[in-house]
């Protein structure tokens, strides 16, 4: 699955140049690898979740990708994702869904 619009820009403005595409790769990688995990929506919350952990540094976004390859409920509580409002967070962080 191709990462959404929304959280590609948040790639673009978190990691600018390289990087940001070494983390579109990682984070496609991490999408593939949840491919049983609901439907697009889910995916998406967790991509977004893992990028929003690592707070736009590198170390940190390898960690958050290799817990959400462990438990992926984690990255979502540890970025604000897990509760009810999680659209509404996941909007105001990323910008409205396309």
């Amino acid at each position: 699955m191709k990462l959404t619009g929304r959280v590609e820009k948040r790639i673009a403005k978190d990691f600018p140049g390289r990087d940001g595409h070494v983390v579109e790769e990682l984070l496609a990688e991490l999408v593939s690898h949840l491919a049983e995990r609901g439907g697009p929506e889910d995916k998406e919350r967790i991509a977004a979740a893992t990028l929003l952990c690592g707070r736009g540094r590198m170390d940190r976004l390898l960690d958050a990708v290799q817990l959400a390859k462990e438990d992926w409920r984690d990255v979502l509580v540890g970025a604000g994702l897990a509760d009810a409002g999680w659209r509404e967070r996941l909007e105001a962080d990323f910008g409205p869904a396309a």
